[in-house]
């Protein structure tokens, strides 16, 4: 259903605060990484509760494909669009197997667990005519008369359910984000750019932040990151419908 990857990103929340640009720390990361020809850097780290926005590590492909950051309280594994279409993504299954391999070599070689996971999606759906994008806003929302009279040429909608994860001894509460938004840009093509009209479609599927506590290990950061893959696929799968209709 989606025909433009616009964001992949897995994170895990935690105490990574010694995980510091360093020569000895940098020399266990490229070791680490060695097979996957990533370039050390830094990343400015910006945060309410610091006003020194301190330099973190983080390594990089050199065509700024992969991107992983050792901020103070999480670590971002993103992959990132190199082309107007985002070819080079991929399907997203893949991108969460590559992220769970890599969140497994950091969290072993520094002993580390977690308090938190978070799956972030987006990506825009394919050409739709004009009729049929207003038909979607008309299955998506009740509008009143006037927004029905005159149907918006923008529009966003986001969703937010819990649900609870299973995986070994752990209870997982859940949050399952949702925003669906009609947006216009320009975007990149050949030598020149074009105008686009689409429909966006983004997810957000973390653990809640009630407990605090350090207990994610990667047995349930692989069950997390594969039961929110199932969610997406779901909901995906019911919109498919919806906008078909």
């Amino acid at each position: 259903m989606i025909d433009i990857g616009t964001k992949y990103q897995a994170s895990v929340f935690g105490n990574f605060a010694d995980i510091e640009p360093t020569p000895d720390i940098i020399s266990k990361v490229m070791i680490l990484f060695h097979d996957k020809s990533l370039i050390p850097g830094t990343v400015q780290e910006t945060s309410q509760r610091d006003a020194g926005q301190p330099l973190r590590l983080r390594i990089s492909s050199p065509n700024d494909e992969w991107n992983i950051s050792f901020l103070t309280q999480r670590i971002n594994i993103e992959k990132k669009s190199i082309d107007p279409k985002g070819q080079n993504l991929g399907p997203i299954k893949d991108f969460i197997k590559e992220s769970c391999d890599f969140f497994e070599r950091i969290l072993s070689e520094f002993k580390k667990k977690g308090n938190r996971v978070a799956l972030i999606t987006g990506g825009l759906l394919r050409e739709m005519t004009h009729d049929r994008l207003n038909h979607i806003y008309c299955r998506l929302f009740k509008p009143i008369s006037f927004y029905d009279e005159n149907i918006p040429f923008e529009w966003n909608s986001r969703s937010a359910a819990k649900l609870i994860l299973n995986a070994g001894e752990l209870a997982e509460k859940v949050n399952v984000i949702t925003i669906i938004n009609r947006i216009q840009g320009h975007m990149a093509q050949s030598q020149s750019l074009s105008k686009f009209d689409r429909i966006e479609v983004a997810f957000d599927i973390n653990t809640t932040q009630e407990n605090p506590e350090t207990r994610f290990d990667m047995t349930f950061i692989n069950a997390f990151f594969s039961e929110a893959y199932k969610i997406r696929v779901k909901i995906l799968q019911k919109l498919e419908e919806l906008f078909n209709d």
